[in-house]
């Protein structure tokens, strides 16, 4: 999978923040812009094993389970979001 610059762009802004896995609404604000943005480039589907293992190579310091958990988390949302999108015509 390849990326645009500009939905890599707001990947990096979501991921590249110490808090990137917290609930903060920084940090969700961060992340539902990345969605937004994939949309925009990349269409309604995901290639979800793809987008992890970006996501995982990204992320600062080690992966643990937990951060595994957490990036699985938000890829089963994006998707969630992408096709309620899809299936309402926005």
């Amino acid at each position: 999978m390849k990326l645009s610059s500009e939905t890599e762009k707001k990947l990096d802004v979501w991921v590249k923040v110490d808090t990137w896995s917290t609930n903060h609404k920084f940090d969700t604000d961060r992340w539902y812009d990345f969605v937004n943005q994939y949309q925009k480039d990349h269409g309604y589907s995901i290639d979800e094993s793809a987008l992890r293992e970006i996501i995982e190579k990204k992320v600062e310091g080690n992966v643990n389970d937990p951060l595994r958990e957490e990036i699985r988390t938000r890829i089963s949302l994006a998707c969630n979001i992408l096709d309620f999108l899809n299936r309402t015509g926005r």
